[in-house]
């Protein structure tokens, strides 16, 4: 669940807080966060690692899903402070004969201190290719020295996965996900415009790698709506035509819209 130390004391938090939370070891009054949540899972402890693979089983055997993605997933390998390979929790996914079989997805990734962990998970893990998107997108927007970085993320990444035996299919190929721009806002704004959610536009991604080709937002210039529906065809045929898996966002194949909003988690 999402929430920091002034959330009510229900579920985890009521039945055994130290248990099931990393507390920081100079207030355990507060919480560790490498989620941005506000808090963070203790994978130190037996019990957390039970709930976790129980759960997993679950859903597996009970509920007949094949796979999971897991958000943040850099952060169930931190038993102490770095990501950690060799972590417990890899080593109970790699031994289990159930969860072993399914289909593990990985945002390999989190807000903690050397969280970006792309091409760095074991061997039976997908990853979601975070340096895909930014290459890809710095590719179409005309950034200088993309090329040879564009051409090992079109044929699979095998710089970061193939010495692991990992094949193009751990890449997990996007270009838009439920964070950040739609693909439409990709090609029509340069800058976030999350006013909306009442943060003075403060909230969300800065750096998107977006070019609005020319106009800001929303615009009648036969030419630039040509040259944004150009661009959205360059990046699908990409995505579609590299080794790997393609992850499409709902939507963008149809020229949906945040109006610029790249945090829309609370907008209907």
């Amino acid at each position: 669940a999402e929430g920091n130390h002034l959330g009510p004391s229900l579920s985890f938090k009521g039945i055994d807080n130290e248990a099931y939370y990393r507390l920081a070891p100079d207030d355990p009054g507060r919480y560790v966060d490498y989620t941005g949540t506000g808090n963070t899972l203790n994978m130190r402890h037996p019990h957390v690692l039970q709930l976790i693979m129980d759960s997993l089983r679950y859903w597996v055997l009970e509920m007949h899903v094949d796979g999971f993605r897991f958000d943040l997933a850099a952060t169930l390998a931190r038993e102490l402070h770095d990501v950690d390979r060799l972590s417990a929790f890899f080593d109970l996914i790699q031994q289990d004969p159930v969860i072993s079989q399914v289909k593990l997805i990985a945002e390999p990734w989190d807000v903690g201190d050397g969280g970006y962990q792309v091409g760095n998970f074991p061997p039976l893990w997908s990853e979601w290719n975070g340096k895909y998107r930014d290459t890809v997108r710095d590719y179409w927007r005309g950034e200088d020295q993309t090329l040879a970085e564009f051409a090992y993320r079109f044929t699979g990444s095998s710089d970061l996965y193939a010495t692991t035996g990992r094949r193009p299919y751990a890449s997990v190929n996007f270009v838009t996900a439920h964070d950040g721009f739609t693909l439409t806002d990709l090609v029509s704004y340069d800058e976030r415009h999350n006013e909306a959610n009442l943060e003075d536009n403060r909230d969300g991604e800065a750096h998107n790698r977006s070019w609005n080709c020319g106009v800001e937002g929303p615009t009648d210039d036969p030419d630039v709506v040509a040259l944004r529906a150009r661009q959205r065809r360059n990046f699908l045929t990409t995505l579609f035509l590299s080794q790997g898996v393609p992850m499409l966002l709902s939507g963008d194949e149809l020229g949906r819209t945040q109006h610029g909003n790249n945090n829309a988690y609370c907008q209907d």
